[in-house]
């Protein structure tokens, strides 16, 4: 195994650089996680989510997530700034189909599309915003999907209290977004599921796919590194062929930090994918969500 899944260091700024050092063929993808990094850092860490309001009245439908139904106001302003860095680091970092972005200069009102298609993970509106905009599609969803953190995270934030307290889909109950690793928490080792778009958490069982609600133990397994023993794994089934990290942690991971330890452990995916198994792509819910410029 790589020496990134050892000795993971705490400061997301140090550990950004270390990727770097060691991996350079992802430069230019960690680059967007650093202009991310910057935009959560800059200007207080509900920036740009002005405010999040309710849709129509009545409960949510069953299983929906915290989000559907609502309107995220944002700094408009903002969101083009970011939404022309990214695609400008994209295209100067030479990222696959990228090049295409290097004149994409939306428009406030392109820019808040972007971040709506992104936030409910649309694939189809992602690739007809790229059509209008004669770019690349699978470049251009990546620099919304990036775009959508800052404003996710927020909502992470502010909705995650009211997450309910018995969650048994394998999507996370604020944003819909898939789990990017599950956690085995603190002395008890209690599992936690973690989005990696939000940073949202829910209670995962023991010995049932996330994915697909496998129960069966003999259809159930985990494919351990040698040097990671009981702290790194991959979780795997063999009803769906899906699979999921497993990290140990005392504490909660920072939302953030979560991306950073998806990639520090990538030895895992490879793992995992040398024997057939996947993630999920789909997303769990068709989240509806309306992202709005904030007034004034």
């Amino acid at each position: 195994m790589h020496g990134t899944t050892r000795g993971l260091r705490t400061d997301s700024g140090h550990r950004l650089a270390d990727l770097e050092r060691q991996r350079p063929e992802w430069r230019g993808w960690l680059r967007l996680l650093v202009e991310i990094r910057r935009a959560l850092d800059e200007g207080g860490r509900e920036i740009p989510v002005a405010e999040i309001e309710p849709g129509g009245a009545g409960a949510l439908p069953d299983g929906a997530p915290l989000l559907h139904g609502r309107t995220l106001a944002v700094d408009a302003a903002r969101v083009q700034r970011l939404v022309r860095r990214l695609a400008s680091l994209a295209a100067d970092g030479h990222l696959e189909g990228a090049a295409s972005l290097g004149g994409y200069r939306p428009s406030r009102t392109e820019a808040v599309e972007l971040l709506q298609a992104a936030i409910r993970q649309d694939g189809a509106g992602l690739a007809a915003l790229a059509s209008s905009a004669g770019v690349d599609a699978g470049a251009l969803a990546s620099v919304g999907h990036f775009a959508a953190l800052p404003p996710l995270h927020s909502c992470g934030r502010l909705l995650g209290e009211r997450v309910p307290r018995h969650w048994p889909r394998g999507y996370c109950p604020v944003c819909a977004g898939g789990p990017l690793l599950v956690e085995e928490r603190g002395l008890d080792r209690t599992r936690w599921a973690r989005c990696g778009r939000c940073g949202g958490e829910w209670q995962a069982q023991w010995l049932r796919c996330i994915h697909c609600g496998e129960g069966e133990h003999e259809r159930l397994g985990s494919l351990v590194p040698e040097a990671g023993g009981e702290v790194l794994k991959v979780e795997a089934c063999a009803s769906c062929r899906g699979y999921l990290k497993s990290v140990a942690t005392l504490l909660p991971i920072p939302p953030l930090d979560l991306l950073l330890r998806d990639l520090e452990t990538v030895e895992l995916d490879l793992v995992a994918l040398d024997r057939g198994y996947r993630r999920p792509r789909e997303p769990g819910f068709p989240l509806e969500v309306r992202v709005v410029a904030r007034a004034g």
